[in-house]
């Protein structure tokens, strides 16, 4: 007997300056023909893949100083709330990384940054994958050397390329990659995501 497994229908709305997801309730896959899988317990909160998060630089950052591996300071712009329950607030810090970065040079050359965006953690802990991948490069072409170049052999002028810089409060949209199970029931998401109780490695001492 074929299994039937109801279909996750999710919209990102605007709700209280927020982002509003009205999670479904399983995510399926189908693995093959007449075999579905079950990844996320029916009934559970989950973020659908697909929601768009806009995430915001907190500082500068730049290719004259950045280093491949470097975290970019990103936060969070809106909640982002399910079933009327902020489960990741507004300026929670998002997780980005540096993939590359080249300060200008010498001879026009431009400088190159390249970052990504990886992840953001609900209150309860679970990270919720995104994706964004930024890639600029900085002032300076191939042509250009090849004129510096020559003017500097015969009578040592300079010119130096241009660097990258992101600057602060630029603003991204960054999309969740998959659909994440928040590890609560939705009728207890409310207490889950309790921003005023501690979550984490919890110790009692008599």
């Amino acid at each position: 007997m074929k299994k039937f497994v109801a279909a996750a229908v999710c919209a990102g709305l605007l709700f209280n300056s927020g982002i509003y997801v009205a999670p479904a309730f399983a995510e399926t896959k189908t693995v093959a023909e007449d075999v579905t899988v079950t990844t996320i317990p029916e009934g559970n909160a989950y973020i659908p893949k697909g929601v768009v998060l806009k995430v915001e630089l907190t500082r500068e950052l730049s290719s004259k100083k950045a280093k491949k591996g470097d975290a970019v300071p990103l936060k969070l712009v809106e909640n982002l709330i399910v079933n009327g329950v902020v489960v990741v607030p507004a300026g929670a810090e998002v997780k980005g990384i540096v993939t590359k970065a080249r300060k200008a040079g010498g001879l026009g050359r431009g400088g190159k940054l390249e970052f990504m965006i990886v992840s953001v953690k609900a209150i309860n802990g679970v990270e919720i994958p995104l994706q964004y991948t930024k890639s600029e490069h900085g002032a300076g072409d191939a042509g250009a050397v090849a004129v510096v170049a020559f003017v500097s052999i015969v009578g040592g002028i300079f010119m130096k390329g241009k660097n990258v810089v992101f600057n602060e409060g630029l603003q991204f949209d960054a999309e969740v990659t998959a659909d994440t199970d928040l590890k609560v029931p939705l009728d207890g998401l409310e207490e889950a995501m309790d921003a005023s109780k501690p979550h984490g490695v919890s110790i009692t001492i008599d």
